[in-house]
């Protein structure tokens, strides 16, 4: 009999609890099955510290066979039916919140406030400021609270802000509600995109991403008819039509809390929905993604991988630069208003701009679908659209009203270039850590876009509007340049580790010592120890 040590041997050590082991070659030891231990003597050992929270329910689970077509199916199903409608409902939800002021904008805000164009458009930004002040908190969080449930929480705390609008007299109070309500709401887009990778694989994480995403536009419809029938309270009645619009986004905000923070599971090991053999079949089916489900140890190490690693960076400037876009709609019930249409007119002429939102991100997410490393050119192929939207914008003559609503609305055929990309980072970034800190960062920079992108809108440019529409077009022609960049980037990652032929084990040993001294080792797959994508030569990057 060897003395090697076996997946299952024990060792005697002098050491602290989490020491990593690595068990000596000792002469005239023999190979079993054809020399397979020796192999696994040869892999690498890891600490039991900081490994993934899938990790003690797949202990033992070395089946490495595909999932059953039919089983990952119906798996998939009783997925999508019980998580899809709560994020469908999240952000529909957070949509009409973003979007209230828009409408607020024609339905009284301004003048019962007084504010100057300046100050309307500093409310705009003020969201924005709090989104970026409260990224890395959100991140921090993340890292140590149940997701789901810090995600619930701040729902919660929307319900009351967006109150409280109603009793906030003037400006000033205005900018520090809309500033508090952007820290909390900050949370959400990191949040649900941590949440749709613990749950699907690659193809299904843009897929999703889409759907849910596609949702602002179903919401968008919902805001302006909310709009077109609170306009027509009565003058007689003691609330207004603007902060009915805003009581009617509190109560949505509520139910959509408590929703959430009852039925949604924080990750696959905690579903309740799911059996035991479902639970491991779920993080069976993900381990493609070569991401794991999440860890709650913060790795310094993971942190500052992600500050140097290129690509955090390139989605940074594209999230900046992408969401300078953002002031269209901020400003979008205004600029029709400013074709000289009626106040009822201009509620019901934000529908079909959502309507169209709508139907792009969806034929971009079917697209998807049967082309999972074509992201970059899906993106790339939208971004012609908004930039002959904007052309005409900014060509037509101001009497021609049609083409020129017919110009704003091709802009939000760019939504699907955003969308495109947000499912692109969660894809090419691994290790729990640094996954939150890519995050965070291009949160950071989407925050950045959507500060600047109302200052734009001056009163000075009106009626014309060049200056913004000719900013709004650069933009779009930068996303193009920088997405064909990324993609060239990770494509030359993944020559790069193709050439080198290395490190191709699925998987690798845990070591744990007992309380008596001896090494447990555990073989596991390398997906459940929250390894990087640059530590993972395994990993691939999704194009």
């Amino acid at each position: 009999m060897s003395r090697t040590a076996s997946t299952d041997s024990a060792t005697k050590v002098e050491s602290h609890p989490d020491h990593v082991f690595t068990p000596p070659s000792r002469p005239g030891d023999v190979a079993l099955n054809g020399g397979q231990e020796q192999r696994e003597q040869q892999l690498p050992r890891h600490s039991a510290r900081g490994l993934d929270v899938a990790y003690e329910l797949m202990k033992g689970q070395h089946d490495d066979s595909p999932i059953p077509e039919k089983d990952a199916k119906r798996l998939r199903k009783k997925l999508d039916w019980h998580l899809l409608p709560l994020l469908f409902l999240l952000h529909g939800v957070q949509f009409m919140e973003k979007s209230s002021l828009s409408f607020c904008a024609v339905l009284g805000i301004i003048e019962d406030n007084k504010l100057s164009t300046k100050q309307f458009n500093d409310l705009g930004t003020a969201y924005y400021i709090g989104f970026i002040l409260f990224q890395w908190p959100h991140s921090w969080a993340f890292q140590r609270l149940p997701v789901a449930k810090y995600v619930a929480a701040n729902i919660l705390l929307w319900s009351l802000l967006s109150g409280l609008h109603c009793v906030t007299p003037k400006y000033g109070g205005l900018f520090a509600i809309r500033l508090i309500l952007g820290a909390s709401e900050g949370c959400v887009s990191p949040g649900v995109m941590i949440l749709i990778a613990m749950f699907y694989n690659r193809v299904e994480i843009g897929q999703r991403i889409n759907w849910t995403i596609q949702c602002n536009g179903l919401a968008g419809v919902a805001g302006a008819l909310v709009a077109f029938g609170v306009y027509f309270i009565s003058p007689n009645v003691a609330i207004n039509a603007w902060r009915a619009y805003m009581l009617i986004i509190s109560g949505l905000c509520l139910i959509t809390g408590v929703l959430f923070l009852l039925f949604f599971p924080d990750n696959p090991t905690t579903a309740k929905f799911l059996t035991n053999e479902e639970r491991v079949m779920a993080i069976r089916r993900i381990q493609e993604n070569q991401t794991g489900i999440e860890t709650k140890k913060w790795k310094k190490e993971q942190f500052k991988e992600a500050l140097v690693d290129p690509k955090t960076w390139l989605f940074f400037v594209f999230a900046a630069v992408s969401n300078i876009q953002g002031g269209v709609a901020l400003q979008m019930s205004l600029l029709i208003k400013g074709f000289r249409f009626t106040v009822p007119q201009t509620t019901l002429l934000n529908i079909p701009p959502s309507i169209v939102a709508t139907l792009a991100v969806s034929l971009a997410g079917f697209i998807l679908k049967y082309t999972p490393n074509g992201r970059s050119w899906v993106a790339i192929g939208y971004t012609p659209f908004p930039i002959l939207g904007c052309l005409l914008l900014l060509v037509l003559p101001l009497t021609s009203k049609g083409p020129q609503l017919f110009g704003l609305y091709l802009t939000y055929l760019g939504l699907p270039v955003f969308t495109s990309v947000v499912g692109w980072v969660v894809v090419t970034t691994s290790g729990h850590t640094k996954r939150l800190t890519v995050n965070a960062i291009f949160q950071i920079g989407y925050s950045i876009g959507q500060a600047v992108g109302p200052q734009i809108w001056q009163a000075k440019f009106r009626p014309r509007n060049a200056i913004p529409y000719a900013i709004v077009l650069a933009s779009f022609v930068a996303d193009a340049i920088i997405i064909f960049f990324i993609r060239l980037y990770l494509q030359n990652e993944n020559r790069k580790r193709d050439r080198a032929n290395e490190d191709k084990d699925d998987f690798t040993f845990v070591e744990k010592v007992r309380q008596d001294g001896t090494i447990e080792r555990e073989k596991v797959s390398k997906t459940l120890l929250d390894l990087t994508d640059r530590d993972n030569k395994a990993f691939r990057y999704a194009l």
